[in-house]
């Protein structure tokens, strides 16, 4: 008898997280998360309309919307074109960088994401949760995260590939924070998990050809 309880237990577990993952699939706006139970939806986008430029900060140029996905490539095709034209050997915008603003305090983010290149390379591609606050940066089915006062993390992340999209799920607090990549995820617990006051996450990749990044749907859910 304890193992048809055990049994129907496991069973309706199962059920309900399946009716849980189709709901979501059908509306990806509804709320999903491992660290909070409700959330308000701050910020919903999938790139069909104009720039938010509310959310979103380019810190270099060549950022478009088209066909339905935000994409920034680099602004210079060499060093020597940029020194050139920006009479400087820095800042160069050889590697697209956006900022997306305004987080609150305590969020759940999800959001897909493409980096283009030809091969991971040290440090990127990668983004800041805090502006170099909190580093996170992908390498072939895994990522490394290294903490503003320099703990440092990492993670197995499935099918994790250039020039193939990634589903990223974030969840902050302070002094906690969940990574989900591409469905496998970790809870991070640690006096060192801190925006300092940087409500933002910054985005970099290559500084060589080929490096976009490109964005396809972004959800930003605000936390009470």
């Amino acid at each position: 008898m304890n193992h048809m309880h055990t049994f129907a237990a496991t069973f309706f577990s199962a059920l309900v997280w399946l009716c849980t993952m189709n709901a979501y699939a059908a509306d990806p706006t509804s709320f999903k998360s491992r660290l909070f139970k409700n959330g308000t939806l701050v910020y919903s986008d999938d790139f069909e309309g104009e720039l938010d430029r509310e959310r979103w900060q380019p810190r270099t140029k060549t950022w478009q919307i088209k066909d339905g996905t935000l994409i920034g490539s680099p602004d210079y095709k060499s060093a020597e074109e940029a020194q050139k034209v920006l009479g400087r050997d820095h800042h160069l915008g050889l590697s697209p960088v956006i900022r997306l603003n305004h987080l609150p305090p305590k969020f759940v983010l999800h959001m897909r994401v493409k980096f283009e290149g030809d091969a991971f390379t040290t440090g990127r591609p990668k983004f800041d949760i805090g502006h170099h606050i909190n580093t996170l940066i992908f390498t072939a089915d895994s990522y490394s995260l290294k903490l503003h006062g320099g703990e440092r993390f990492s993670g197995k992340a499935p099918d994790v590939r250039l020039n193939e999209w990634v589903d990223v799920d974030l969840e902050f607090q302070e002094g906690v924070m969940w990574i989900g990549i591409n469905g496998k995820g970790q809870a991070i617990q640690h006096e060192q998990v801190s925006l300092k006051g940087r409500s933002e996450l910054t985005f970099k990749t290559f500084a060589a050809a080929p490096n976009r990044i490109i964005f396809d749907s972004i959800r930003l859910w605000k936390v009470d």
